[in-house]
């Protein structure tokens, strides 16, 4: 997408919390698209939390809303330029690299309806915040109606769409058979059902294989790898005080 000298900078947060920095990161990765990654860090002793006036400065270097991700790119006059928003970032990608979307025009339709909702809804599931180190026993007392009800949504989808691509020729385990953006849209909530032992409360054996495909993808074990070697603690992105 970009020569050498001309290199997008991705702008990201912390990896052990930051589910949309994951998705921005994972398309790039996997479509082979030339970046640099510029890493934020909060939980530091400097910037200990979310919300402080430190913690908002040292967003705001990735662009006009203070989130990540943020993807600063140049124009062809020189101008930089910065995209801003996950979806955004995707779409700006795809426009160089068509394959980020399913090839047939209904499931591309499909695929992007679909990553809107991811967006935009699911907000029980989002209540487990991410923690890709974390590991806890099943919580009875916050699993309640609406979060149950997050995750059927979530089974029917991936059991209908890999029910399908199983089927088809060339298949290797994702959603459209090939790894597309609505992959890394679901990828952080694979990590939330591991942290906070949710798995079993995943139904149908194709929705079952695909959460385990996606937590086996080489891609995301090299984010989770690189996780790992992170000390920073965001008590604000903690669902249990440490």
């Amino acid at each position: 997408m970009a020569s050498s000298s001309n290199v997008p900078t991705l702008f990201l947060l912390n990896k052990n919390y930051s589910s949309w920095s994951l998705r921005a990161w994972l398309v790039m990765r996997a479509f082979k698209i030339d970046f640099k990654p510029e890493l934020l860090l909060l939980g530091t002793p400097e910037i200990p939390d979310i919300g402080l006036p430190a913690a908002n400065e040292l967003m705001r270097r990735a662009g006009p809303t203070g989130k990540v991700p943020a993807l600063h790119v140049q124009k062809p006059s020189g101008e930089p330029h910065i995209v801003f928003e996950t979806l955004a970032v995707i779409e700006y990608l795809a426009e160089d690299c068509p394959g980020i979307w399913p090839s047939d025009r209904f499931d591309r339709a499909f695929a992007r309806s679909l990553s809107a909702e991811m967006a935009t809804s699911f907000v029980s599931i989002r209540n487990y915040a991410m923690t890709i180190r974390g590991r806890y026993p099943f919580d009875p007392e916050i699993y309640n109606a609406s979060v149950e009800k997050d995750i059927l949504r979530l089974c029917s989808i991936w059991e209908e769409l890999r029910s399908k691509a199983a089927t088809q020729e060339g298949d290797e385990g994702y959603l459209f058979g090939r790894f597309t953006a609505l992959d890394a849209m679901y990828a952080p909530v694979m990590f939330r059902l591991r942290s906070y032992s949710l798995i079993s409360k995943i139904q149908g054996k194709h929705a079952l294989a695909y959460v385990e495909r996606l937590l086996n993808n080489e891609h995301m074990k090299e984010w989770e790898e690189s996780s790992s070697h992170e000390t920073e603690v965001i008590p604000r992105d903690e669902l249990y005080s440490t």
